[in-house]
């Protein structure tokens, strides 16, 4: 019998008997999740240090690493108060009304047309916009070979 810890290569599997294996299968996950706990410390280190550096990616030579930012949530009771500031013309360029298709689809807004609208429409309406910003999921690090 072997102690916690013993390696078993993938071919040896079919021959190493079961209270290996069940000893093996401990001991790679118990690994597992201390490399991925280490991982996830790394992460918020060099997130942290983007985020304080202001970048959006890091030079790499073999990785594309990005600081992905989420698209921001809004509150759509605080967005329907720019119906008094806009014209309906420009509402309708990023509010879908509420709207039936096998269910019904509540009414929501486009963040792309959105985003747009202070340069566009004033202090005013950036004044709304920031009020009806919800929060968001923190950034996310995204870190994969370069192709």
């Amino acid at each position: 019998m072997t102690t916690l810890g013993y390696y078993i290569p993938s071919t040896d599997l079919e021959a190493t008997d079961s209270i290996e294996l069940a000893s093996s299968i401990y001991c790679d996950r118990e690994q597992a999740k201390r490399l991925l706990e280490q991982a996830d410390r790394a992460s918020l280190v060099l997130l942290r240090r983007m985020e304080a550096n202001n970048q959006r990616e890091l030079e790499h030579p073999g990785l594309t690493v990005r600081l992905e930012i989420p698209s921001p949530k809004y509150d759509y009771g605080v967005l329907n108060t720019l119906a008094e500031l806009l014209e309906p013309e420009t509402i309708a360029t990023a509010r879908t009304p509420a709207h039936e298709v096998t269910t019904t689809v509540a009414e929501s807004w486009d963040g792309r047309v959105l985003q747009h609208w202070p340069k566009r429409h004033g202090t005013k309406v950036a004044e709304v916009l920031e009020r009806a910003k919800l929060p968001s999921d923190p950034p996310r690090l995204k870190i994969t070979p370069k192709p």
